[in-house]
């Protein structure tokens, strides 16, 4: 999650999903100081848009779950998982009344059960350790998506870039998306 005291980058309501912007105030509700940024969930939106079973690690409060949501189709579904049960029951709360979204509470692995999807965000699940790319595996389809944020562009011999840069059962590349943040996009292959 990228780190935003306040979330300043959420700074008008009329910009955001309604879903979102409720995830939002209830981040801010809770003060906590992290969220999906504006960008990310963007590109999450974009991406969700062609998916029909999407997963996400690392919940926290729902803001990226949301955005997902609102570039969903019609049928398609969400799972996130939240390690922290109150950051779940927050997120469980806010999307009650939406069926097509599944929150657990409980480690990343919960999500095993479920898989594969289509499209994954390792928020906050395996991501930048030696061996993060094979745990995620079960969870991707063949020629299903995972997205990686919370990388600076251009930052060389970062061994949690180049784990799924030159990891030989995904093709992955860096998309910068402001001058100091960039996200992995990794194709099962």
């Amino acid at each position: 999650m990228t780190h935003q005291p306040g979330l300043p980058a959420y700074d008008d309501r009329r910009k955001f999903p309604a879903l979102v912007w409720q995830a939002v105030e209830l981040t801010r509700r809770s003060e906590f100081p992290l969220a999906c940024t504006p960008e990310v969930g963007r590109m999450l939106q974009l991406l969700a848009a062609g998916a029909d079973r999407v997963c996400e690690l690392g919940t926290a409060y729902g803001v990226g779950a949301a955005w997902v949501a609102s570039g969903m189709r019609p049928g398609a579904t969400l799972v996130t998982v939240e390690m922290y049960e109150d950051r779940a029951a927050g997120a469980k709360s806010l999307f009650r009344g939406h069926p097509s979204i599944e929150v657990l509470a409980g480690d990343w692995s919960l999500a095993l059960d479920r898989g594969p999807f289509d499209l994954l965000f390792s928020d906050g699940g395996p991501k930048r350790a030696v061996g993060d790319p094979e745990k995620l595996l079960p969870l991707v389809r063949p020629g299903g998506v995972v997205v990686l944020d919370d990388y600076t562009p251009g930052v060389k011999d970062d061994v949690g870039r180049q784990i799924w840069l030159d990891n030989g059962a995904y093709r992955a590349v860096e998309v910068p998306l402001t001058p100091d943040t960039a996200v992995i996009l990794a194709t099962r292959r």
